[in-house]
């Protein structure tokens, strides 16, 4: 699991990035990954982060704006200022992309917010990407050089629909990952690099995502900035206020 640029996973696999409601879908997703040591007291997140993705294809894609996530709350809200203003909301099993105080889009999905990467960060289940608590089991563990690799294997009644996935630490923190579909062939590939401290709280700054479609590389880099760990602030956006429309 060599790191050559860096990347990022999940239900993500069936989404492209550039049309805009499945990118809108893609990023909720992605988030799904990272930290460790001793997060247990903390429960909020907010920072700024900006992707810059590539389809197969040639296209390319900037999101810039601010997250924000409570653990208790379990709303995850993405505020984007570019390529135009709008809010992305998870809540529950629902979805919302949101222009002008008006909901533009809504989907079904997962509860995002609960499996996102900030949950596990503030969870402190990063190292193993929340798949100690999952179904998931483990098939072996080995070392490589600097790295332990784990692979864990899905239950019998999910293996036609998932297949492994090899997990990486190095010095203790999550640095690879590598989705494999059930024909043994690799979907996905995450990397996560230039780790910072919030008072205790390990984040990776710096997240690189290759998916592959049709045998063609799909390329994003997400990077975080001004992280703020339990801010007493902006209760109204962490409990953001779905528009009845």
């Amino acid at each position: 699991m060599k790191h050559k640029g860096c990347p990022n996973y999940y239900w993500t696999t069936f989404f492209y990035f550039f049309e805009m409601d499945k990118l809108f879908l893609y990023i909720f997703i992605c988030g799904f990954t990272f930290c460790q040591i001793n997060a247990q007291k903390f429960y909020r997140i907010k920072g700024e982060y900006s992707i810059k993705a590539k389809s197969a294809d040639g296209k390319s894609q900037l999101t810039i704006g601010k997250f924000y996530y409570d653990k208790n709350i379990k709303k995850l809200v993405y505020q984007n200022t570019f390529p135009q203003k709008e809010t992305w909301v998870s809540s529950d099993t629902l979805v919302y992309r949101i222009i002008d105080n008006k909901i533009a889009a809504k989907y079904a999905s997962p509860p995002i917010g609960q499996f996102s990467i900030f949950h596990l960060v503030l969870t402190n289940q990063i190292n193993n990407y929340g798949l100690k608590n999952s179904p998931f089991t483990i098939q072996k563990v080995e070392k490589q050089n600097d790295l332990v690799i784990t692979t864990w294997l899905p239950p019998k009644n999910m293996a036609i629909i998932f297949g492994k996935v090899l997990i990486s630490n190095k010095n203790n923190r999550l640095f690879g990952m590598v989705f494999i579909d059930s024909k043994d062939k690799i979907i996905r590939k995450q990397f996560f690099d230039n780790y910072q401290n919030f008072r205790g709280l390990e984040f990776p700054m710096e997240i690189v995502d290759i998916s592959y479609t049709l045998n063609k590389e799909n390329y994003q880099v997400t990077t975080y900035k001004n992280l703020e760990i339990d801010d007493v602030t902006e209760d109204y956006i962490y409990n953001f206020a779905i528009p009845k429309h």
